[in-house]
């Protein structure tokens, strides 16, 4: 029999956005038991929403309510958001009952079979951490073909960090596929937005993983960052991968784009440009 599977969303605010991200997860054509635990972050509208929800298709849900600290109620974007994040992810990992943790933003999306297709690739090399590669969307669900690596930086910067990755094998010109990995025997760990020409590929987006629980609760995703990975946005993803990698968890990618990832959201933003 297939083991459990438990995805882990975090939501506040976006209860249309998290409506399509279950969905997403009710078709799932894995065999095996699968649950969604949502980690509602102190927003009354989306936890009434959700009020007597405790499945969705064939799919167990599971609903927990957290309020923020005082100091963090009218923050949605500030110095308290990604280690809130990590937190909040913290608390879903805990509250799953499933040997298996998959996560997924609240806009985002998986196709039918990434679950089943990440599962087998994991008990076929009897991996523990493994991930898919991603399509970018706009929020419209337009493929992003744009030939800048979406993030905060200026125009010129997102272009030259596009052009490396394509150097790397991780995006691919003219179309919106990214296979995110993580190089052999890295030894520093530059995110995306910071990365340089001869810094290693150091990027596995959250959305993507399938972990074993086990390995979560040893390793969990770190909740202290520092002012300078605030500055470099340095995101809870970044931070896991890095937990990962020097408790020496091994890590592969089965490499299909399994996952429907919208820009827009807290460390993607992204505008179209005419012409």
């Amino acid at each position: 029999m297939a083991e459990a599977i438990s995805v882990v969303t975090v939501t506040h605010g976006r209860p249309a956005l998290l409506a399509r991200a279950m969905a997403s997860i009710a078709v799932q054509d894995y065999i095996g038991g699968i649950e969604h635990v949502i980690v509602v972050d102190d927003d009354d509208e989306t936890f009434r929403s959700l009020a007597g929800v405790t499945g969705h298709g064939q799919r167990r849900v599971v609903v927990e309510h957290v309020r923020r600290p005082a100091a963090e109620r009218c923050e949605d974007a500030g110095p308290n958001t990604y280690p809130r994040l990590a937190r909040l992810l913290n608390i879903g990992i805990r509250r799953a009952t499933s040997p298996w943790i998959a996560f997924l933003d609240d806009d985002n999306e998986y196709e039918p079979e990434h679950l089943s297709s990440l599962h087998a690739f994991a008990e076929e090399g009897r991996r523990p951490a493994v991930h898919s590669a991603r399509q970018m969307l706009w929020p419209d669900g337009e493929p992003y073909l744009e030939p800048r690596f979406p993030g905060p930086g200026p125009d010129n910067e997102q272009a030259r960090i596009f052009a490396l990755l394509c150097e790397r094998g991780v995006c691919h010109p003219g179309t919106n596929i990214v296979r995110d990995r993580i190089d052999f025997g890295v030894t520093t760990f530059p995110n995306s937005t910071v990365i340089r020409d001869s810094d290693p590929v150091v990027l596995v987006d959250q959305n993507l993983w399938l972990i074993q629980r086990a390995v979560l609760l040893q390793t969990p995703v770190p909740e202290v960052f520092t002012p300078e990975e605030l500055d470099e946005n340095t995101c809870p993803d970044d931070k896991l991968l890095e937990a990962l990698t020097r408790a020496e968890v091994p890590i592969a990618s089965n490499g299909a784009p399994t996952v429907r990832y919208y820009l827009g959201g807290i460390s993607n933003q992204c505008s179209r440009r005419d012409g």
